[in-house]
């Protein structure tokens, strides 16, 4: 039996008994003038066999990567924390460092500060400090100059006010003395009034009872705003004036610390002050703070949300109260 097929090379057709033939005998012919390469023998239809590529070359008796010994494995250099204490050696080289880099070029000053603080492995606030005694030696304090610092830093408390820049950086600029200095007076002077009050520290019900006295008085005025401390001081016993006006400036904070919290609705902020007042008439103070009781019991607002609408509240209390 024939079978009619189409050749490979020539497509021409043909006829042949072995149905899998793939060239006609004309082809046939040519290809056989082709001998393949020595040690290759053709296929049954006369085709070398398709190209092996040779075996790739035997690995040398190198070890294997599972039989080489395990490397030890490097563990991270961990260092030492900088360090914070300076002794007067260690104060001495970074004033050095800081003279060398202020006569090697024009850096900002925090890039100078960054630099010295890897260099000498010391704590950046530590560098600072020294820095800031450079620029800003001490000064000598007299007496006269301590008791006006403290008269305006207790005004400013008494009044409310916040001056900007901050209570210390302006009465540093008005008497010409460092920051620090000024920190430094105004803390001994708290810490001694401090010390006067029968109570070291009041508790946060305490803190609740001095609260609800002066949202009383600010509601039904009958004293000078100023006076106000020392009154409620004086109905409590168990306090000072100083302490007294130390926690309603604290709950007359800056509202500027709240610019970017995000406003409430004016329903959402009616709710807040209902439920401030709710709190000033209880007879003790929620278990959670004012805040988060506050913020969980509206629910999708945050507890800084409720801070901003009660500082503006007090805030704009304090500036209508009539009598100043």
């Amino acid at each position: 039996m024939k079978f009619r097929l189409q050749c490979a090379g020539c497509n021409a057709a043909f006829f042949s008994t072995d149905r899998k033939a793939r060239y006609c005998p004309k082809c046939v012919t040519k290809r056989a003038g082709k001998s393949p390469p020595a040690g290759v023998k053709p296929d049954s239809r006369g085709k070398p066999p398709a190209r092996r590529f040779d075996a790739k070359p035997a690995r040398t008796s190198q070890p294997r990567a599972a039989d080489a010994p395990p490397q030890p494995r490097k563990e991270p250099v961990k260092l030492p924390p900088k360090v914070t204490e300076l002794t007067p050696e260690l104060r001495e080289q970074v004033a050095q460092a800081y003279q060398q880099e202020i006569a090697n070029g024009e850096a900002s000053l925090q890039d100078v500060i960054v630099r010295i603080s890897d260099k000498l492995w010391v704590a950046r606030k530590a560098v600072g400090q020294v820095i800031n005694r450079i620029l800003h030696p001490d000064v000598a304090v007299t007496p006269e100059m301590k008791a006006r610092a403290v008269e305006m830093y207790s005004g400013y408390v008494a009044r409310g006010e916040r001056p900007a820049g901050g209570r210390r950086n302006t009465i540093a600029k008005e008497l010409g003395i460092p920051f620090r200095q000024v920190r430094d007076i105004v803390f001994e002077w708290a810490q001694k009034q401090y010390a006067k009050s029968p109570t070291a520290e009041l508790s946060r019900e305490q803190r609740f009872e001095v609260e609800k006295l002066y949202c009383d008085e600010l509601s039904q005025p009958r004293y000078r705003l100023e006076e106000i401390p020392g009154k409620i001081a004086e109905q409590l016993g168990y306090t000072t004036t100083f302490q007294v006006a130390r926690w309603l400036d604290t709950l007359h904070d800056d509202e500027s610390k709240f610019e970017r919290v995000a406003d409430v609705a004016p329903e959402i902020e009616q709710r807040i002050l209902d439920a401030y007042r709710q709190y000033l008439a209880a007879p003790k103070p929620p278990e959670q703070g004012l805040h988060f009781t506050i913020a969980n019991q509206i629910g999708e607002i945050s507890q800084r949300q409720v801070h901003k609408v009660l500082q503006h509240y007090r805030n704009r209390q304090r500036a209508e109260y009539p009598l100043k």
